[in-house]
């Protein structure tokens, strides 16, 4: 009798559904998706769509081990490609028949120089393995990935950018590098270099050879504060104009709303100002509140007015941090875990614009006309956009920076049936068609939605890259299926 008491209880059912929630909360699942080097025999990348049959998989020793392979290669007609934590999404790291070098066991920090602000480390590491070597000296990465779950090789190969607005992209961060080249040869090379090795091997996309170590520029672990604001996207042009010109912010990027009642007119700015102060102390931060963020960005996903609520929650966090101290290493390493996407029959892909800085008010403008802002019905779904400054890049060959440039890092939502994966390509195909006619380009380490005309119309330099790739690597011994589609 006591126990139907209780439950009679208004205060019961209470504890009883926060129990229940709290449960349920602390056991949703944080799925990894598979794809990799060994799925069902066949290798794929981060989206799992261009899934191909490869001969093996070869986990690389050492140099000589892989000066070797490389040499074998040009004897017997094999085609090489070089893998690291594949978060690449167009093939980018294997080819048809061909043999995959695994470069996560090539991960070692090489040397640090307190003095000259440097370190030289192995190509397979990643940028969590550089943090965790430099932060006890008080020293932090010039430019890297908003993450820091890529290895080094492979950011180089697609030469990321980040949140820093004063150094550039990653290209001008290499001080030199340790390559083994298409024909076998181990060399140093430099961004002085005559042959100028770095200018197809960065932003080169693994065809170019295997970069065994780097020397990467580091800079001080300072301490930031960070200013939030939220704008309208047709003040956001003036605003950055004066933050550029204004030294007093070291980092920053933006979120624009893709959420129904605000849609692309409302967007987010989170800047890094110098405070003056440096660090050694402070420890690298971890995965925090995983579930939560899952729990938020899922019910985004669902659109309409649950993307409105996913969109006040970001604001609510983003207010949140207005006023805080971070150092220049943890503003480097945002949190990942939370946006693995499983669900069966869909998939998540990345795409990147990038719109001339002066362009950007009407960019938005147009686009508004291109994509639905409420998509909660469509098969096609835009989840989040983010905007980051990315200087003009005279580095490398194939630059998606002719000028100053915003890029604006999209993720998407579609199907996997036939005619699903057909409407994504042809909104995707729209939508670049749109940047270019601004005078932007769009970023080559993702899924191949856009055609063959329109890669070498927004890379021009395509013929030149190729050129060079004949020429240095007479027997094609690099491929993959980027290489491939696009430009053999």
């Amino acid at each position: 009798m006591k126990i139907i008491e209780l439950i009679k209880k208004p205060w019961f059912f209470g504890v009883l559904t926060c129990i229940v929630a709290i449960v349920v909360f602390w056991n949703i699942p944080i799925e990894k998706r598979e794809y990799g080097l060994s799925q069902s025999n066949l290798t794929t990348d981060y989206t799992g769509l261009l899934p191909e049959r490869i001969e093996s998989v070869i986990r690389s020793e050492n140099r000589l081990h892989l000066q070797k392979i490389v040499r074998e290669a040009n004897e017997s007609g094999h085609h090489i490609s070089i893998a690291g934590l594949q978060h690449s999404q167009g093939g980018h790291t294997y080819y048809k028949d061909g043999i995959v070098l695994d470069m996560r066991t090539f991960n070692k920090v090489l040397e640090i120089d307190e003095q000259a602000k440097t370190i030289r480390v192995e190509a397979g590491a990643t940028w969590e393995d550089v943090q965790e070597a430099i932060t006890p000296y008080g020293l932090a990465l010039k430019v890297t990935q908003s993450q820091s779950i890529f290895t080094i090789g492979g950011s180089l190969s697609v030469n990321a950018h980040g949140r820093d607005i004063r150094f550039g992209s990653m290209a001008e961060t290499v001080k030199e590098m340790t390559l083994l080249t298409p024909t076998g040869e181990i060399k140093t090379v430099s961004r002085d270099d005559s042959e100028a090795w770095m200018k197809y091997v960065i932003g080169g996309y693994g065809l170019f050879g295997v970069i065994l170590d780097v020397t990467l520029e580091l800079a001080e672990n300072e301490i930031y504060t960070i200013h939030t604001e939220k704008l309208n996207t047709a003040d956001y042009e003036s605003y950055f104009a004066n933050l550029i010109d204004d030294t007093n912010t070291a980092m920053h990027y933006a979120r624009v709303s893709v959420a129904p009642n605000t849609f692309l007119d409302e967007m987010y700015v989170i800047d890094y100002n110098y405070t003056g102060k440096q660090d050694d102390e402070t420890s690298l931060k971890g995965e925090k509140g995983v579930r939560l963020s899952k729990l938020a960005l899922d019910l985004g996903r669902q659109g309409g007015v649950l993307e409105d609520l996913f969109w006040k929650s970001q604001k609510l966090y983003i207010d949140s941090i207005d006023g805080n101290e971070i150092t220049r290493n943890n503003a480097m390493r945002s949190e990942s875990t939370f946006m693995e996407f499983t669900k069966h029959g869909r998939v998540e892909v990345l795409q990147e614009f990038f719109v001339p800085v002066h362009s950007y008010e009407e960019y938005i403008s147009d686009l508004k006309q291109l994509i639905s802002p409420n998509d909660k019905d469509d098969d096609f779904k835009v989840h989040n956009i983010t905007v980051r400054y990315a200087a003009e890049d005279s580095h490398t060959s194939l630059s998606y920076a002719n000028e100053d440039m915003f890029g604006l890092v999209i993720l998407i939502e579609h199907g996997l049936a036939e005619e699903e994966i057909a409407n994504a390509t042809s909104r995707i195909q729209e939508w670049t068609s749109l940047t270019t006619k601004h005078g932007g380009t769009y970023y080559l380490p993702y899924y191949r939605y856009q055609t063959k005309e329109q890669f070498r119309d927004t890379y021009p330099e395509w013929e030149s890259f190729l050129d060079e790739k004949l020429r240095r690597d007479p027997n094609e011994i690099f491929q993959n299926l980027f290489y491939d589609y696009y430009i053999k």
